[in-house]
């Protein structure tokens, strides 16, 4: 099958259909579809995500957050770490629902004894504790947290605290 290549601005009044059935498939499960209002169709279903939203889901590089001090993890974050040698680093999370999903915080000071801890204001890490305390380098908890903000423990790496 050949392409079609256009140059400049191509206008549709009914809206641009791409993409052809493939063996078995009607064509809506394999075309691209843009009507005449502008929404894009992806195998018969609308795509609702803004390009932020795209962008943000893409960006592997903001699911980890290194704190140094005390501080807020931000929303989305999946993976918190939690390094400082000799000032005790507290975090905190406003909300377990902000980050659905598999979730790990991790000691990665170098060195030191130092219990960091990671709270959580709202949801909880196994139906009861909202604070998790990590004192040994190389601690970690790793958590399933469901879409309402409960917590179920995966695997506790070390022997972090929870209270």
């Amino acid at each position: 099958m050949g392409r079609t290549r256009f140059s400049g601005p191509v206008k549709a009044v009914s809206g641009f259909e791409v993409g052809a059935a493939a063996d078995g498939m009607t064509a809506e499960t394999n075309t691209t579809i843009i009507d005449s209002s502008g929404n894009l169709y992806q195998a018969g279903s609308l795509v609702s995500a803004t390009a932020a939203e795209l962008n943000n889901a893409a960006d592997v590089s903001a699911r980890v957050q290194e704190l140094t001090a005390s501080g807020a993890v931000t929303a989305g974050v999946q993976s918190v770490e939690l390094n400082h040698a000799t000032v005790a680093v507290a975090a905190t999370i406003a909300t377990a629902v902000n980050h659905p999903g598999l979730f790990i915080v991790k000691d990665t000071s170098a060195s030191g004894i130092v219990a960091h801890t990671l709270t959580l204001t709202a949801g909880t890490f196994n139906g009861t504790a909202t604070i998790a305390t990590l004192n040994a380098a190389n601690e970690a908890l790793v958590v399933y947290f469901d879409s309402a903000g409960n917590g179920t423990i995966v695997e506790n790496i070390g022997a972090v605290a929870l209270s």
